[in-house]
């Protein structure tokens, strides 16, 4: 029997709205779960207020204000369990471009000269002759080529390396169990803070 205010086990009895049909969570197919967890854990406890309607006033406020940050613990389980052999999960991706220009420039010249002398019936000094001082036909021919040339090359590379599994370290189901062994479930963590709003006897 209650002494102050009213049981929840009353309230259950009664088909009472708890009003936790529309707070925040990060599975909905894991709110009648959690709803109850802390139905049953707070089963014969008497509310800390003076109406049930003032109780599922607070009730719902208070869930709708600590649900986010629990959500939070709930999808970090969840990623654990998923995969709970392993504790690495990268992904790499690296791009590069290479741009390659050259230029070659070259330039070559040429000189062609022919001379014809036909020797006069006269006498012609030698040195005349060496010297090239006269000349029957002469004929001068002078080239040059330049050559220029120009090329570009673009290369790009792209690479992505994903790396899933077990580097021989602590395994993910390592530390779960750790944080499990050192700190309550999450369900019991929404069950203390909910503690305030219920009598402090049963």
């Amino acid at each position: 029997m209650a002494k102050y205010t009213m049981n929840v086990f009353t309230l259950i009895e009664n088909d009472f709205d708890f009003g936790l049909d529309d707070y925040p969570i990060f599975d909905e197919a894991y709110r009648p779960i959690l709803n109850k967890s802390i139905l049953d854990y707070y089963f014969m406890y008497e509310i800390g207020f003076e109406t049930p309607f003032l109780f599922r006033h607070y009730l719902r406020t208070k869930m709708n204000l600590i649900m986010p940050k629990f959500n939070a613990l709930y999808v970090a389980q969840t990623q654990i369990l998923a995969d709970p052999l392993g504790n690495v999960n990268l992904k790499e991706t690296l791009g590069r471009n290479i741009q390659n220009e050259a230029n070659n420039n070259s330039t070559s010249t040429g000189n062609n000269k022919n001379l014809y002398q036909d020797t006069p019936q006269g006498n012609l000094a030698q040195t005349a002759i060496e010297n090239q001082e006269w000349a029957t036909n002469l004929t001068l021919n002078q080239n040059q080529i330049n050559d220029n040339s120009t090329s570009i090359g673009n290369t790009t590379e792209n690479y992505t390396k994903h790396l899933i599994g077990n580097n021989g370290r602590k395994y993910n189901v390592e530390i779960y169990q750790k944080l499990v062994s050192g700190f309550e479930s999450v369900n019991q963590q929404i069950i203390n803070e909910l503690g305030d709003l219920f009598m402090g006897v049963l």
